[in-house]
């Protein structure tokens, strides 16, 4: 797996969302219905805000999307125009991205969080995760070009934060913190170090 952990405000989270939107090659995934456990997911070419929750971002050159069925005896689905659609039942009422379990072609995650739960004020931690080449020993690498995409998002993180220790993991960990993040962290806001 690989992770980018960052700090972001939803002013941050902005600039984020506006790269990712001009992004031509990637899509996200966003809940068009939703009846009890069963939801209705579809891909969109950009969003226009970005609440605290969690985020499936599509490769659109990574081929169609494995849907786990969660069961031995049934098949996983494969959604080959994930702008046109797919529905899935979770185990829950509130998913805000769908499941995609270990398979591949796996999305990239982002997981948005602005209010923190260490401290009182705290700013939460955010982070982008993706399955990169953990399946690459069973014949299931990721994509080339998927894999260049996420190198270029690492690139823009790096270019728009500052790189930032973790509070309390003795140096061994560091954050992006991005801009209106770090002047509020600088004025005293804490930075939880666990998600």
């Amino acid at each position: 797996m690989s992770w980018l952990v960052m700090h972001a405000t939803a002013k941050d989270i902005a600039l984020v969302r506006d790269w990712v939107n001009d992004s031509p090659d990637v899509a996200w995934i966003v809940k068009a219905a939703q009846s009890g456990c069963t939801y209705t997911w579809r891909a969109v070419p950009r969003v226009e805000t970005l609440a605290e929750q969690q985020y499936a971002i599509w490769h659109t050159q990574t081929g169609p999307l494995n849907i786990p069925s969660g069961e031995v005896d049934t098949p996983d689905l494969l959604v080959p125009d994930p702008f046109q659609g797919w529905t899935q039942t979770l185990d829950q009422t509130n998913a805000t991205a769908p499941w995609f379990g270990d398979n591949l072609p796996g999305p990239y995650s982002l997981q948005f969080r602005e209010s923190g739960k260490e401290q009182l004020n705290s700013l939460g931690r955010s982070e982008f995760y993706w399955a990169l080449d953990r399946f690459k020993s069973i014949g299931k690498p990721a994509h080339p070009e998927a894999r260049r995409w996420w190198q270029q998002l690492r690139r823009f993180v790096e270019q728009s934060s500052t790189k930032t220790p973790l509070p309390d993991s003795s140096g061994r960990f560091s954050t992006f913190v991005f801009p209106e993040a770090l002047q509020q962290h600088r004025a005293g806001r804490h930075l939880d170090v666990n998600p």
